[in-house]
């Protein structure tokens, strides 16, 4: 009987696996280069009822495989899509700061050879009939413009000290519009227009270091925490700014976990409840916020999800080292299962963000519940054969149950009625012990 029901198995499978290629092989018709989109519709136009369904039928097949396709070579080329998108963010910074690092020294190259191409010019210039008029040029007030920016990096350095940030912000909105205003009217010299953008590039720097040291302090939360990561994406620091804010969230709740020690029950519910609830709430804040200041850009979701993929990975073997290793060796499906119930109630409240997270963590947890099984059925097989060894093969109704006209009385565990038949006490001590474990599993 056995092997019969092993062959009735094995067919399905079989079939599915010859459908699967017949599907396969009917798609390389579509993948050929010679394949004619209007001569195979044509072919088909003089079809019957009967071969239109057939076809129908074929073309809902073929577009099925497709999509199982796709979603095979989605989820087998994700983690590459999302190393290379943090790749192309990391090097698209990196490209910015090289920009600007060459706009600056072309910049100071060009005023470098202005005042070296003045200074040799200069003398021969005083002997000519235009020497008053350049001294004239030397003893005229500066500009609005010039008193401006001689006074700019003192003003900059006051609201940096002082920590006003919008102010320091505006203020360098303000240094990038005269710069561009200065380049097209010719309205500072190459010296002072030159000193003008390396202030700029310099109290930028020292704006993004000082909100990124503010970023990281335990201290700051909620919405200043907010405030320092939009400024550093206004300066155009996107990518260091969403990394702190991951980390500041990271650092936050590793903190509370400091007063979190493992339950002291012997199935570690409790540590699992209040570990689990600790975790994915930070995950829930950390992807909140992301998503209110970076929105949903592809670089920045896809760091997201990689970093709460991480942290769901050191939950699982937290809660595997605290609770379900003692458990699973001791046999303690109830308390296994209930561990592994408790966490992804909590995973599962973060779909609704977007984040998929219960199969990682049943990915983790199965070898314990496994292990629990395995040992919890060892256990029923050990006590089954001892009582079969002391048993008197006498044939009863298992303990409390009644007969009524004649016919074997229903019980019910767990929700579950089955008829009682006549066995003998092993029997009935080992049914009893399976029923259990049925129920503990759902």
């Amino acid at each position: 009987m056995a092997t019969a029901k092993t062959g009735r198995s094995t067919r399905p499978t079989t079939a599915a696996k010859e459908n699967g290629t017949k599907i396969e092989e009917g798609l390389n018709v579509f993948k050929s280069d010679r394949f004619d989109a209007d001569a195979f519709v044509q072919s088909k136009c003089s079809l019957n009822d009967k071969e239109i369904r057939q076809l129908c039928s074929y073309l809902l097949d073929l577009k099925r495989a497709s999509a199982e396709e796709m979603r095979k070579s989605v989820y087998a080329n994700y983690s590459a899509f999302i190393r290379t998108s943090k790749e192309i963010s990391d090097l698209e910074g990196e490209l910015s700061s090289i920009r600007n690092l060459l706009s600056t020294q072309a910049t100071l190259i060009h005023g470098l050879a202005e005042g070296v191409h003045i200074d040799s010019l200069s003398p021969k210039v005083s002997e000519g009939p235009n020497a008053n008029s350049l001294l004239n040029i030397e003893d005229r007030e500066p500009s609005d413009l010039e008193k401006w920016s001689a006074e700019f990096p003192d003003h900059l350095d006051v609201l940096l000290a002082e920590k006003r940030v919008d102010e320091a912000l505006a203020a360098l909105d303000e240094g990038e519009q005269a710069v561009a205003e200065a380049k097209e009217t010719n309205s500072l010299s190459p010296a002072a227009l030159t000193y003008l953008q390396t202030t700029i590039v310099e109290r930028k720097q020292k704006l993004s270091d000082q909100l990124a040291g503010a970023a990281c302090q335990p201290s700051t939360r909620g919405a200043e925490l907010r405030a320092a990561i939009l400024a550093l994406k206004k300066l155009g620091d996107g990518p260091r700014a969403h990394s702190l804010l991951l980390n500041a969230h990271f650092q936050r709740y590793q903190y509370n976990m400091l007063s979190l020690r493992p339950s002291s029950t012997s199935y570690g519910g409790a540590y699992t409840a209040a570990l689990s609830q600790l975790v994915f709430s930070a995950i829930a804040q950390a992807a909140s916020a992301s998503l209110r200041i970076f929105g949903k850009e592809p670089a920045y979701t896809s760091e997201l999800v990689v970093w709460a993929t991480k942290q769901t990975e050191a939950f699982a073997l937290l809660v595997k080292r605290h609770a379900l290793a003692s458990s699973a060796a001791a046999g303690g499906l109830r308390a296994a299962a209930e561990c592994v119930q408790i966490a992804l109630g909590h995973c599962s409240l973060l779909e609704a963000r977007g984040l998929a997270l219960c199969p990682v963590l049943l990915k983790l947890f199965r070898p314990s519940v496994e292990q629990a099984l395995n040992a919890n059925l060892k256990r029923i097989e050990e006590s089954t054969a001892a009582l079969a060894a002391a048993d008197d093969w006498v044939l009863t109704y298992p303990p409390g149950s009644t007969r009524q006209s004649g016919w074997p009385s229903s019980a019910s565990l767990g929700n579950t009625t089955a008829f009682q038949h006549k066995l003998t006490s092993s029997a009935h001590r080992f049914n009893s012990m399976v029923q259990v474990n049925k129920f503990n599993l759902l």
